[in-house]
């Protein structure tokens, strides 16, 4: 990856960030860039970092729970007594904030990735209003009388706080969930930095053929005019991240990028409309480039109801090597126009 195309919009770092974006827009390794400089360190420093305990990183879903985030009961088996007892562990977040509060010279990170697919409300509970910089624990917030403190359900009885030297970064995939749907505690507790593809970045790579001669694809057109047919089609939080491309240098390692990558996501984005699919990708309606289409025929009965049917289309992903003029008809100079309203939906 290249040096940090966000640099100038992290400058100052907030205690609670989310970088938020569609798929391949480069977050989690942003983040681990933005953690090391936090840190005072580079990006080289990361797993030393990790390994010393000022960064910790985690990955939200589904069943994530408060019990797994700060605190909980969980049950421990003794094998010599061949009994059940119940121990408190702390969860990463509290771990992180006993660290940070124990050397307060320092800085320490959390890294929340794809912090959007868990429960916010029921991961965090009554910790939310602890994350505002003007709550958290320290000398300015304690002489101005707005340093909270509250007591954990579990532990219970000692007070607890989040140190103002523990910073919260988390990355968001907006085509998992728009910003709009996130909790809105949540929203106005962090601040959001839009991380959307660049094309511009793969400017001068070179996709060669297997003799090493220049195929003549230009990633950023390529890109360009991929992600302006998915808007069209659907939005642009479901755009495709220059990240994929990144490595791509042969069309080799091109063609498993959109076998593999670029289209498994549009058949999530579409919901298997394959017809949007081809749509998407520039595909003539014969097929032939990324996608072998073909026609289905009627049936033919005496059943009076199988009457007036009209053919459709079969659509499955070319299991050949994609061809060239498949890649230049997307960027939009091998045929077919660029602009997605101009193709017909097939079948």
């Amino acid at each position: 990856m290249p040096d940090n195309p966000n640099k100038d919009e992290i400058d100052g770092q907030f205690l609670n960030t989310i970088f938020y974006g569609p798929p391949g827009t480069g977050k989690t390794y942003i983040v681990s860039e933005i953690a090391a400089e936090i840190c005072g360190k580079e990006r080289s420093d990361y797993a030393e970092l990790v390994k010393q305990g000022h960064i910790a990183f985690i990955t939200f879903h589904q069943s994530y729970s408060y019990e797994d985030f700060v605190e909980g009961i969980r049950p421990i088996i003794d094998n010599d007594k061949g009994a059940v007892k119940y121990e408190i562990r702390q969860g990463i977040f509290r771990q992180m904030c006993n660290r940070a509060e124990k050397d307060p010279t320092n800085e320490y990170v959390l890294i929340i990735d794809e912090i959007n697919r868990a429960n916010i409300s029921k991961v965090f509970g009554e910790l939310i209003t602890l994350l505002e910089p003007d709550k958290r624990l320290s000398a300015e917030n304690r002489s101005e009388g707005t340093e909270i403190k509250v007591v954990l359900p579990y532990s219970g009885g000692d007070p607890f706080g989040v140190p103002s030297n523990l910073y919260l970064i988390g990355t968001m995939n907006t085509a998992d969930r728009s910003i709009a749907l996130l909790d809105t505690a949540l929203r106005r507790r962090f601040e959001f930095v839009e991380m959307m593809p660049k094309p511009e970045l793969l400017s001068g790579k070179v996709v060669r053929n297997q003799d090493g001669t220049d195929t003549g694809i230009n990633l950023v057109t390529l890109l360009t005019a991929l992600n302006r047919r998915i808007e069209y089609l659907y939005d642009r939080d479901h755009t495709i991240g220059h990240a994929f491309f990144w490595d791509v240098d042969s069309l080799g390692k091109l063609d498993a990028v959109f076998r593999f990558k670029v289209i498994p996501l549009l058949q999530e984005y579409f919901y298997e409309d394959w017809a949007k699919i081809a749509v998407a990708l520039n595909e003539p309606q014969q097929g032939g480039g990324f996608l072998k289409i073909d026609s289905i025929e009627p049936p033919v009965s005496t059943w009076r109801q199988d009457v007036g049917y009209e053919a459709k289309s079969s659509y499955r992903v070319n299991p050949r090597p994609f061809p060239v003029e498949a890649y230049q008809r997307l960027a939009g100079n091998g045929g077919h126009p660029a602009v997605a309203e101009t193709q017909q939906d097939a079948g």
